[in-house]
């Protein structure tokens, strides 16, 4: 399974990042459990990657995603319900969404085209095709799917799979949002829900969507945690309440989300552990960091995890994938042996990384886009 991300929480027409909560009030403990399970993916795939995803302490990193899309449901619903009833057109939003989601997803492209191209040079076995590669460069900047049908949806840049599932919901959400109510959405989970159950226990995991043999689940994956996010926050109206300590039941939250995570269950528990990590634990999370309110310095960390998960997610697995193959050329180079905290070093320089990168490219492009693309929306027809 290849993962990811979700994007932090939403983008105005300025190109601002920001989760807003109830009265302008922020929700920065969504944004540090994007961070925190953005790092954990890389993790996962680090030790992935270099073992073919066999043998013990993987963790269940993937369900990452699950968490995702659940957290871009309710903060997504909660930032645009309003402006969708006001004036705001399904066109205008996809669009402020690509502006969210193109520029550092076109970062990893490149860094896919660049990563693929050095593997064909080195080790061409490995690599994908000229032919098929040049078709995927095409698909990739497309954000669709590969052709031929078979393997892979983003054999480039593999995570990238959730963001164009993520991208459907985005506009199935636009499109249907009238029809949204408390009790229909209520009972699309329900049937969503016994759907995956019911794959999930046949199938033995919930990694599915990121090839073309789970594409189908892949919609009914992401279909289910986005509505339990959207369901949640019609649940809470993005109310705060005053919880004692507040710092120490987020650190808590922390600790649960990285522990589900991290945790590897035996093939038998499997399905139902990963059921209850999107039925149970995820919704939990989320329902409880959105209705507290941080305070002091762990609301400037919350941001610096939130602004850093989206360009450590899309930019990291091509990385990964030559920094193994060149690795397995160098003979004495036994690394599988450290290969954890391998894994933790590179978390912590990409994240460093990303964190760059979202601030010098992210950030400026976004705002360019967002207000060129404010400029144009403001100019009367002809």
């Amino acid at each position: 399974m290849e993962f990811l991300p979700s994007t932090p929480a939403w983008v105005n027409e300025q190109g601002h990042v920001k989760a807003v909560g109830h009265k302008g009030r922020g929700y920065p403990a969504l944004d540090a459990f994007r961070g925190l399970a953005a790092m954990i993916v890389v993790l996962y795939h680090v030790k992935g990657v270099a073992t073919d995803y066999k043998g013990d302490g993987l963790g269940n990193g993937y369900l990452a995603v699950d968490l995702f899309f659940a957290l871009s449901g309710f903060v997504l619903f909660h930032a645009y319900f309003d402006r969708f009833r006001r004036d705001l057109s399904t066109s205008a939003f996809m669009m402020l969404r690509l502006i969210r989601f193109y520029p550092l997803y076109l970062v990893g492209l490149v860094i896919s085209i660049a990563a693929n191209a050095i593997v064909l040079l080195v080790e061409p076995g490995r690599a994908i095709p000229p032919l098929p590669f040049v078709a995927n460069i095409v698909t990739g900047a497309a954000i669709v799917p590969a052709y031929p049908i078979r393997g892979q949806l983003f054999p480039l840049n593999s995570p990238c799979w959730s963001l164009m599932f993520e991208l459907v919901a985005n506009a199935l959400m636009a499109m249907l949002w009238r029809y949204i109510t408390p009790r229909r959405i209520m009972m699309v989970c329900a049937i969503l829900a016994t759907t995956m159950t019911l794959y999930v226990m046949g199938h033995g995991h919930a990694s599915v969507g990121n090839t073309w043999d789970s594409f189908v689940f892949g919609f009914v994956r992401c279909a289910l945690s986005f509505c339990i996010g959207i369901l949640i926050y019609m649940a809470t109206k993005g109310r705060s309440v005053v919880i004692a300590a507040p710092n120490v039941l987020f650190v808590a939250l922390c600790l649960i989300i990285a522990g589900s995570l991290l945790w590897s269950p035996s093939r038998q528990v499997t399905p139902t552990y990963d059921m209850a990590f999107i039925l149970l634990i995820s919704p939990m999370c989320i329902l409880l960091g959105s209705i507290i309110m941080l305070e002091g310095w762990v609301v400037r960390m919350c941001t610096v995890l939130g602004v850093t998960s989206y360009a450590l997610y899309v930019t990291h697995y091509p990385m990964i994938k030559v920094s193994v193959i060149l690795l397995d050329r160098i003979d004495g180079i036994a690394y599988r042996e450290h290969l954890t905290l391998i894994a933790i070093c590179y978390t912590l320089i990409f994240a460093s990384i990303s964190y760059a990168l979202d601030y010098f490219y992210d950030f400026p492009v976004r705002r360019w886009l967002g207000r060129a693309f404010q400029k144009a929306r403001a100019k009367p027809a002809a």
